[in-house]
């Protein structure tokens, strides 16, 4: 026991074991809570549902965020932060190109879930 606690409690690129376990644990959590449980039958995502799932995926990463402040400080919560909202930038930007893309191709929306998640997965 004293072994494992000694791994978790080492650094990994000068972070501790546990925040890297924690982190790749709530990545899978949310992977087989979105595609396992909310997206098991293919169906048109409509706003509210849309705007309801980003709210919560929000809430989680403010979570996590304040999490990492709360242990590691100002500095390192202000880079998860910023990192964050960069790749929320990014994200947008990704939804405009891949909306272009499955228009001009017409793709139905019913299936457009499925066919995001088969990209996901390549």
């Amino acid at each position: 026991m004293e072994s494992l606690f000694a791994a978790l409690s080492g650094d990994f690129l000068g972070t501790p074991v546990y925040f890297w376990v924690a982190f790749i644990a709530i990545v899978i959590a949310l992977l087989v809570f979105d595609l396992g449980i909310l997206h098991k039958d293919e169906h048109e995502i409509e706003a509210k549902e849309s705007l309801l799932l980003y709210g919560f995926y929000v809430a989680i990463a403010l979570a996590f965020g304040a999490w990492v402040w709360w242990q590691r400080g100002a500095e390192a919560g202000l880079e998860f932060y910023t990192g964050y909202l960069l790749e929320q930038s990014l994200a947008m930007d990704n939804m405009f190109v891949i909306a272009t893309i499955f228009g001009f191709l017409a793709i139905p929306a019913s299936t457009s879930t499925a066919c995001c998640s088969g990209a996901f997965w390549v």
